[in-house]
């Protein structure tokens, strides 16, 4: 057991677990909403609701599949996994707020001097899903690196119930990500990308608070402290901290 692995498990406790399997249902909220407000903003790149749809759907899959591959690989090896996961959820945030200028300055790009040049042709089209993979395939791949780092640290801390802590970490996420699912219903019917700004803000300002609680952790910060701060940024409601 390497020098980070005894220094984890040294400091676990169940107000830990608690936190982590809350910020992880956090988690699971904020990328849902990511996945959504990717298919609003790219059907106004492809055209069609149905084919964005599509598009989202296999860049979110395939890349948190590459993300979860890439690094579950290396898991051993890094020594502060939550710090890991706070840089990810860092950077997943910090792309959310940009997200709107970088699509505006693409679609700019695009139709002032890509598709004019391409005309009416079947290279039109792809390299609209082109753009379209590019603009969210990073974030995607961010996504999944998030599981492995998350899970990795859970059993590093808390290695006498493995089970019971993963086991409760992907419920949390994949609760995170139901909750979430009616709020948006409204936002995905939304004509304009306009309409998508408070949600995609709110979404990043989510992961940003994530990946500053987990540093904050990873520094020996009190779960008091980290959930009054989750609750001031509105990640985190007054009676969810009243149950941790």
């Amino acid at each position: 057991m390497s020098e980070g692995v005894e220094m984890s498990a040294g400091r676990s406790s169940p107000a830990l677990l608690w936190f982590i399997v809350g910020l992880f249902a956090l988690s699971g909220f904020s990328g849902l909403i990511y996945e959504s407000i990717w298919s609003q903003y790219l059907k106004l790149l492809v055209g069609h609701a149905a084919y964005a749809q599509t598009l989202v759907l296999a860049i979110f899959m395939g890349g948190m599949g590459i993300g979860a591959w890439l690094v579950g690989r290396r898991t051993g090896s890094i020594r502060n996994l939550l710090m890991g996961y706070a840089v990810v959820e860092g950077t997943v945030g910090l792309a959310g707020v940009v997200f709107h200028n970088v699509f505006d300055g693409a679609m700019g790009l695009a139709h002032t001097s890509i598709f004019p040049a391409l005309g009416d042709t079947a290279w039109t089209s792809l390299v609209k899903w082109g753009i379209g993979a590019a603009l969210i395939a990073p974030q995607s791949i961010l996504l999944g690196m998030t599981f492995p780092l998350m899970s990795a640290a859970l059993v590093r801390r808390f290695p006498s119930a493995p089970g019971q802590g993963l086991s409760a970490l992907y419920f949390s996420n994949s609760a995170g990500a139901a909750i979430v699912t009616s709020s948006t219903e409204n936002t995905r019917r939304g004509p304009q990308w306009s309409s998508a700004m408070p949600t995609r803000m709110r979404a990043g300002m989510v992961s940003a608070t994530l990946a500053m609680a987990n540093s904050l952790r990873s520094s020996g910060v009190s779960q008091f402290t980290l959930f009054s701060m989750l609750e001031a940024s509105g990640a985190m409601p007054n009676q969810t901290k009243k149950q941790m």
